[in-house]
């Protein structure tokens, strides 16, 4: 089953990034995270915080940094190179434990457009009120200064709950959506799993789907009765696993 939502989360980030990868965004210096916001929603549906995960993602062509510039400004990641017969890239990794978060990079360049880079950023961690505003001040200064070009950002938090009936799991969605004065745009309904989509006037950004924008994602799993339910918000759509 696992397979089919990842499946679900590569369909959806292909067709966001085609989709939105002409549109002006919000410049790094000014990054839209709305961690904050998100998890005061979930707490007050009694939600336990279990990790955050930002992203961003960044394309532009090579005449302005290259892969091996961009490598010898983040030397404290541990790099790896990957090649195949559609793109090369580069995976880097840095735990950091000054700001106690892990944070991943891929660095690619598309085989049948080599003039062009594409970057993916990725942090996770824990939150913690007292130090956000300085780690959001570190992902300014320290990451998305560095890095040219527009990016997109995806925020995710991922929570869980005490156990929930099974038929009980669609109500539970719903009322998460309204905490966010969302409407519901599409749906994926299981006996053990929700994904709900919907929009929301709370964010500016949007993408579009079949059956309009969208720019929230909740997901609710819950392996068996009586276990926790693992809960997943993210905006404009959830890009970690759920």
């Amino acid at each position: 089953m696992k397979i089919i939502y990842y499946l679900l989360i590569a369909i959806i980030l292909c067709f966001f990034f085609s989709a939105v990868g002409n549109v002006n965004h919000t410049n790094a210096e000014k990054n839209d995270f709305p961690v904050e916001e998100i998890m005061e929603q979930l707490r007050n549906e009694h939600i336990a915080i279990d990790e955050w995960t930002i992203m961003a993602k960044f394309s532009f062509k090579q005449k302005h940094e290259n892969p091996k510039q961009l490598r010898s400004q983040f030397r404290q990641f541990k790099w790896l190179y990957v090649h195949n017969g559609s793109f090369a890239k580069w995976d880097g990794t840095y735990r950091n434990q000054q700001k106690k978060i892990v944070e991943k990079f891929q660095i690619i360049t598309p085989t049948d457009e080599p003039s062009k880079t594409i970057v993916i950023y990725q942090a996770t961690g824990r939150f913690r009120p007292e130090n956000w505003k300085t780690i959001n001040l570190y992902f300014d200064r320290e990451i998305f200064d560095k890095i040219p070009g527009n990016p997109l950002f995806f925020t995710c938090i991922k929570g869980h709950t005490s156990g929930i009936m099974k038929g009980v799991l669609r109500l539970k969605t719903k009322k998460l959506l309204e905490q966010f004065e969302a409407k519901p745009v599409e749906e994926l309904n299981e006996e053990t799993f929700v994904s709900v989509s919907g929009l929301t006037k709370k964010w500016n950004h949007s993408i579009p789907t079949q059956n309009g924008n969208m720019n929230i994602q909740v997901a609710l799993r819950s392996e068996s009765l009586g276990e926790n339910t693992i809960v997943t918000v993210g905006t404009p759509i959830i890009t970690t696993e759920y």
